[in-house]
């Protein structure tokens, strides 16, 4: 039978079907027409806003964007799923329960859309083309340090990072290796303005950091971007309602270890027996018990008299606002570290640093203020008592039979005596509370700019600048009595005051032409850059009397005064293309022209350039990747830079002598007339000209698994050419001084770098991985005709090997007897049995200064790596970083300073030395004088320079929205707690195997570096 509606409308059934369905359908209608209002807050890990971000209601086209706060407020069903996405973070996805909503974004390590800076424009990092490295700032600013310079430690590869732990200490950087023999420092512009060395700006400030590595990237900047170019930018305003956020750490910091050495007992025996050794038939009274004046009272530590916990302290409020006419970013800062020795050890800074930029029709413009004033209090080293290696040395080998304090000496302080203790030795707290050296410095940088566009897509703009630093330094030293060598009968003062500034004047033209898939852009530009240094040096010295540190008013001393003045000019000319066909090809050219007032008229100008090209594999239609790879490119670059660091300012002129008189013919009764005349001083090399680097790279980036791993590979060679170094030139030229600059030199750096990144999820916990690693080696080419090689300390230079090898004596053992002496080539008139055995290297049966001397190894780490790890997990954040080094050799000044065998204290490995009962030793015996040379620098003080370190681990706490809410003023708040330099494996037996040295000849040398401290830091993120 068939049923119908027909049929059963007599019945009544179907219009009540009917009716059911229409209450159905309304009911639900009604059900999933039911929608609530729903508030929330977009940040990132760290607990900042993230404004602009896309908040979607998951399966509709319902959306809004987060505002200047990071605040969103969506209209969504109960229940219901939002997709959060933003432009270089991870997407999110949270269901929507409660009225507050708390969502934290992370970062996308890899991420390849993101827009990047290059020199004189952006681009995105996927078109690069040229070696550019991108620091994530993040990861970079969890190291506390008052210079970013320090922060780059491990973050990239190819760039290496000396440093002290000295508040406010020097910090060594080099990319890729050292490419000339002076000047070794990278380019740093920071918001678009060429400066020095970055250490008189704030960290906190930085948004985002690129490093050009090589030519065909840094060319724009020609002969400032010799050795690699940092580009900083620091934070700009966005429009919206004012917001106010302050950062803030406070922690404590301490030297992580301590070098063993002799205690009283330990030292006063062994310096008996090395007088013994010498043949010195008393004993010195100190160390005697049978004299009325030997020392069994005093057991002075001098490590824990002079170590202390320091602090470390950065306090920065950031205001930030604006509207869609302009914008502004403001920022305090206040950084302050005290040392880890007993003194007044400090380093203090202010900053302020104030950005604005806006946009009105055509015209864009912006400007920056930064201003900046330190306060620095060196360590008590003085100038007549001078002690190798400074303070630190000077402390290890403080004797421990001095007291710390003798209220009979002049100044208060103890010290050795001439004939009681026979040691020279220094006594470090009181040299370090005494001398007063303090320098203060007020740098002020002023940048505006404008860009107006002329017609579509053509640009020109202006961009000027002003830099100016005034410095005072002042080092004091009263009278005191620490010692037969530590005496000052009389004061001392000095001072020195100057300035620097920079004067920089940019013109540019930008044009962008688009034709279908053709993409190019062109620059083309004008500089000027004028560079002008003044100083003034006061010396007040054997003053006796000093009632006011102020030089004029200095009675009775001999005073002196001397003063500098100078000045540089660079004028510059530059261009670029960008070609971009289809996301496929890629291809990119600068040039620059540079003529400096460094060079005489032959040479005065440079012409520089780079070319890069890439290919996107992966956007090929007719190449089939497997589908795990995201991307592939390759890409390849070769450029020329050239570099006038190292050279003195009129460097091509002779100096004339006015006063040149000699004797010459008769007179009357007189034999000889005294004539009047000029001389040259100098000998000067006229056709002077840039140094040279030709670089050449090749490269793969790659992506995987939807961009989630990345990895490059990348191979490159340097090549330093027409090196700038002073050769001697003979005394009979009568030059002052005795050498002279010129052209001599060549260099290659080679090496390969590897960067690996990885973000993924498992639940809620997000994490992301960030390694690199790199290889260096170099090989000196040339040293020019007549320099066969450079001397370092305990290293050496020549053709063929690395720049600074270690170079001295092979150690083949210790004589047991007198037939080893007897049978061995012959060493010294006094060797002894337990003396050290050098090597005969040239078989003459005598070792001699220089031809027994063979190359103990490079300086030059064979890899150096960094390792970053970060993890979320809810509200919580964690993340460690780890960096270090493998196969470099070190020549340790400090441990052998300790080994001498001598009167000042030693090394806890001295103990072991020779004695015809304990054979078994590589330790001489000790005997005062050394006859045998056994301190000679050799291969008993090389160690192993390598090192893995945990550099760096933090953990965080944000509060949640949702909580934060009820404050109505407080939008985020984040706690953490970190601890910086906790653990370190190493072979190496001075402080730190970290450590900083003087100069590109002995970077390898450690001769009483200060060690890098360990941090226990808490820290505040607070968002009003």
């Amino acid at each position: 039978m068939r049923l119908t509606c027909r049929s059963l409308l007599k019945s009544g059934l179907c219009s009540l079907l009917f009716a059911a369905l229409i209450v159905q359908s309304h009911t639900a209608s009604a059900q999933q027409s039911v929608k609530r209002v729903f508030k929330g807050v977009v940040t990132n890990v760290k607990g900042e806003p993230v404004s602009g971000a896309t908040v979607i209601v998951k399966g509709t086209s319902n959306g809004v964007s987060t505002d200047a706060n990071g605040a969103f407020i969506i209209e969504a069903p109960e229940n219901a799923t939002v997709v959060v996405t933003s432009v270089g973070f991870q997407g999110e996805e949270m269901a929507l329960r409660g009225q507050q909503i708390s969502v934290r974004l992370n970062e996308i390590a890899n991420n390849l859309n993101e827009v990047v800076v290059v020199g004189y424009g952006t681009q995105r990092k996927k078109d690069l083309t040229g070696s550019v490295a991108v620091i994530k700032v993040d990861d970079a600013k969890k190291t506390a340090s008052y210079d970013v310079a320090r922060q780059l430690q491990g973050q990239a590869a190819g760039i290496s990072v000396q440093g002290s732990g000295e508040p406010g200490g020097f910090v060594n950087i080099q990319i890729r290796g050292a490419s000339s023999f002076a000047d070794n420092n990278p380019l740093w512009v920071v918001d678009g303005v060429p400066l020095g060395a970055p250490y008189d700006f704030n960290p906190n400030d930085i948004e985002s950091i690129q490093v050009l590595k090589d030519a065909s990237a840094g060319a724009i900047y020609g002969s400032r971007g010799a050795n690699g170019v940092v580009i900083i930018t620091t934070k700009k305003g966005k429009s919206g309602a004012l917001r106010v956020n302050y950062t803030g750490t406070y922690g404590f910091q301490s030297v992580p270890k301590k070098i063993p050495v002799l205690n009283r007992e330990q030292y006063q025996k062994y310096v008996s027996v090395a007088e013994k050794n010498a043949g010195i038939a008393t004993l010195a009274p100190a160390n005697d018990p049978a004299n009325p004046a030997y020392v069994n009272n005093i057991n002075t530590n001098w490590q824990d008299e002079m170590y202390k916990t320091g602090t470390i302290q950065d306090h920065n409020i950031n205001l930030s606002g604006g509207n869609e006419f302009i914008s502004f970013n403001t920022s305090l800062g206040y950084f302050d570290q005290t040392g880890t020795v007993s003194g007044p050890q400090k380093y203090n800074r202010y900053t302020l640093n104030n950005v604005f930029q806006g946009k009105k029709g055509r015209l864009s413009f912006g400007g920056k203020v930064a201003y900046t004033q330190s306060h620095k209090v060196g360590y008590g080293v003085t100038d007549g008592h001078a002690v190798f290696g400074g303070t630190v040395t000077g402390m290890l080998t403080a004797i421990p039979t001095i007291p710390v304090y003798d209220e009979k000496r002049l100044g208060g302080y103890g010290g050795s005596d001439q004939t009681i203790h026979r040691a020279i030795s220094q006594n470090p707290v009181g040299l370090n509370n005494i001398v007063e050296d303090e320098n203060d410095r007020n740098r002020m940088l002023g940048n505006i700019w404008g860009e107006v566009e002329i017609v579509k897509n053509l640009k020109y703009k202006l961009n000027l600048s002003y830099d100016r630093a005034d410095w005072f330094n002042t080092h004091f030293e009263p009278r005191f009595d620490m010692g037969f060598y530590y005496l000052n009968n009389n004061y001392y003062f000095r001072e020195q005051r100057g300035f620097d500034n920079s004067k920089l004047a940019e013109n540019t033209l930008t044009y962008l032409l688009l034709a279908g898939k053709h993409k190019v852009d062109f620059l083309a530009g004008y500089t000027y850059q004028e560079d002008n240094n003044s100083w003034t040096l006061n010396k007040a010295q054997d003053a006796t009397d000093l009632p006011k540190r102020a030089f004029s008013q200095i009675p009775g001393s001999a005073k002196s005064t001397e003063d500098w003045k100078a000045t540089r000019v660079l004028l510059s000319y530059l261009g670029r293309m960008n070609y971009n066909y289809d996301d496929r090809y890629l291809l990119t050219v600068n040039v620059r022209r540079d003529g400096s007032s460094a060079f005489g008229p032959a040479n005065k100008w440079g012409n520089f350039g780079g070319f890069s090209g890439a290919w996107n594999l992966s956007n090929e239609d007719w190449i089939q990747l497997p589908a795990f790879i995201s991307s592939l490119k390759l890409r390849g670059g070769y450029g020329s830079l050239g570099n006038q660091g190292p050279l003195p300012n009129y460097s091509y002129l002779s100096y004339i002598n006015t006063s040149a008189n000699y004797l010459f013919g008769t007179t009357g009764s007189s034999s000889q007339l005294l004539a009047l005349g000029t001389s040259t001083v100098t000998q000067v090399d006229p056709s002077l000209k840039w140094e040279e680097r030709n670089t050449t790279s090749v490269a793969a980036d790659m992506a995987f698994l939807n961009n989630k791993l990345t990895f490059t590979a990348e191979y490159y060679k340097n090549v330093s050419k027409d090196m700038l170094a002073t050769i001697p030139i003979p005394a009979s030229v009568g030059s002052v001084p005795s050498s002279i600059w010129t052209n001599v030199a060549s260099m290659q750096n080679t090496g390969m770098e590897f960067t690996l990144g990885y973000n993924g999820q498992a639940g809620q916990l997000k994490y992301n991985v960030n390694a690199n690693a790199y290889t260096q080696k170099n090989k000196v080419i040339g040293l020019g005709p007549t320099v066969e090689y450079i001397e370092g300390a305990g290293s050496r230079t020549v053709v063929g090997r690395s720049i600074g090898e270690l170079y001295g004596y092979q150690v083949e053992g210790i004589f047991q007897s007198a037939s080893d002496i007897s049978k061995h080539a012959y060493q010294q008139a006094q060797t002894a049995p337990g003396d050290i055995m050098y090597k005969d290297i040239n078989g003459d049966k005598r070792i001699s200064d220089d031809s027994d001397r063979v190359y103990l190894g490079s300086v030059i780490p064979k890899l150096s790596y960094g390792f970053n790890f970060s993890a979320t997990y809810k509200n919580f954040d964690f993340s460690f970083f780890i960096q270090g080094r493998y196969g470099n050799k070190v020549n340790n000044g400090v441990y052998a300073a300790l080994m001498t065998g001598d009167y000042g204290n030693q090394h806890a490995d001295a103990l072991n030395y020779w004695t015809p009962t304990n054979t078994n030793t590589n330790v001489p015996r000790p005997v005062i004088g050394d006859p045998n040379k056994n301190n000679w620098f050799s291969s008993r003080f090389v160690q192993n320079g390598s090192y893995a370190r945990l550099q760096s681990m933090q953990i965080g706490y944000t509060l949640p929205a949702s909580l934060l809410e009820r404050t109505k003023a407080i939008k985020s708040l984040r706690v953490n707690l970190s601890g910086q330099n906790l653990l370190t494996i190493t072979k190496y037996k001075g402080y730190d195997p970290d450590f900083i040295s003087n100069g590109t000849f002995d970077r390898g040398f450690d001769y009483g570096s200060f060690p890098n401290p360990r941090s226990i830091i808490f820290g505040l993120q607070l968002g009003l």
